[in-house]
């Protein structure tokens, strides 16, 4: 967190016919581009892949890999590490500073610092908010991450511990997709002095204090009035924060390769106030219109960041890197629907209804 006296202005609208890339090799953000080469193999089982920019294959092989983790038992998870790492000695593996107690063998310990430039690839070990703060710690990097779930539902986390050693193994064949993700800036200012620069992966939310104060807060978009909500809350998500809070709170349900922001309110007053799709472009900006003696709550991916009050200006708007994530082969957005959601595309039967005339 960083002060500073800079104002930001808004990103201008990018105008005009964008120009057809080359045919070759290129490198952007550190991986081989999709549509500047051949395609891979996997666009025979992938056709979805053929036509999305945000989609693209390694360029080279892995010849380390980082593993970070910060909280829970890691044991079962740093054995599978262990085993595989004991039978493919040519590929250096590290892990973070929590995981040095259960790491042995070739497993070294190494600071954030190291891990989030140093790396082909980064394991995230643990749940969905374990990848957030490996995403927080990569910060814009083009090091890509692959989650390994040990929690529950898993959006972004989607490898379990049966299945790490096969596909690690994969990873070694470049039988895997790169998916890049955008992240937010967000941005806190009173006046001109900067006294907040943080990003989130999923999204910024807005409540009132002790969890039942309503809130009232002004919304620009690009510098034009939206309104004022009157809310319970209010979140500002990216098309990956569109599973997480936000569809808790009614929102939609955005593609991960939507160029979007996605702006949900809890609970409003009036019922016609709803969920809003913003191209991502467009800067955000929130202001609180409570009166001075009160503050609202700012989370940014689930941590109480800062106290709002009507000083205060948060700006949001694209990150202009993003993250990258591993993708193993197979895998896809909608089949993580079906499997987490439970989507079955299939009728009950009455048979099975209890009590059932």
């Amino acid at each position: 967190m960083k002060a500073g006296s800079k104002k930001i202005a808004p990103p201008k609208a990018k105008r005009g016919k964008v120009a057809a890339p080359a045919q070759g090799t290129v490198k952007a953000a550190g991986f081989h581009s999709l549509h500047t080469g051949p395609l891979s193999p996997l666009d025979d089982r992938d056709p979805i892949s053929a036509h999305d920019s945000h989609i693209t294959y390694p360029h080279r092989a892995v010849r380390s890999i980082g593993a970070v983790a910060f909280a829970g038992n890691m044991a079962p998870a740093l054995d599978i590490l262990n085993r595989w790492a004991e039978e493919n000695p040519s590929i250096k593996v590290y892990t973070n500073e929590f995981l040095k107690p259960f790491a042995r063998g070739a497993l070294k310990a190494k600071p954030d610092a190291f891990l989030r430039t140093k790396v082909d690839l980064l394991l995230s070990l643990g749940g969905d908010g374990t990848f957030l703060s490996t995403a927080r710690m990569v910060r814009g990097s083009p090091t890509p991450i692959l989650g390994v779930n040990l929690g529950r539902v898993g959006f972004l986390a989607d490898v379990t511990l049966e299945n790490l050693h096969r596909i690690l193994d994969e990873i070694l064949r470049r039988e895997y997709s790169y998916r890049k993700r955008m992240l937010v800036e967000v941005q806190v200012y009173r006046g001109n002095e900067r006294l907040l620069d943080d990003i989130a992966l999923n999204d910024v939310a807005f409540t009132g204090q002790m969890g039942h104060q309503m809130v009232d807060l002004r919304v620009t978009a690009q510098g034009r009035f939206l309104t004022d909500y009157w809310v319970d809350g209010l979140l500002v998500a990216t098309p990956t924060g569109s599973t997480a809070y936000s569809m808790s709170a009614g929102g939609p349900i955005l593609h991960p390769s939507a160029d979007s922001l996605l702006l949900t309110p809890m609970n409003p007053t009036s019922l016609s106030v709803r969920p809003l799709i913003l191209p991502d472009y467009m800067q955000i900006s929130v202001r609180s219109n409570l009166g001075r003696e009160q503050e609202v709550n700012m989370f940014v991916d689930g941590r109480n960041q800062f106290k709002l009050k009507p000083e205060h200006t948060v700006l949001i708007r694209k990150h202009k890197g993003g993250v990258c994530l591993v993708r193993p082969k197979g895998s896809s957005f909608f089949e993580s629907l079906r499997s987490k959601l439970g989507w079955t595309g299939s009728r009950k039967s009455r048979d099975t209804v209890v009590g059932a005339p």
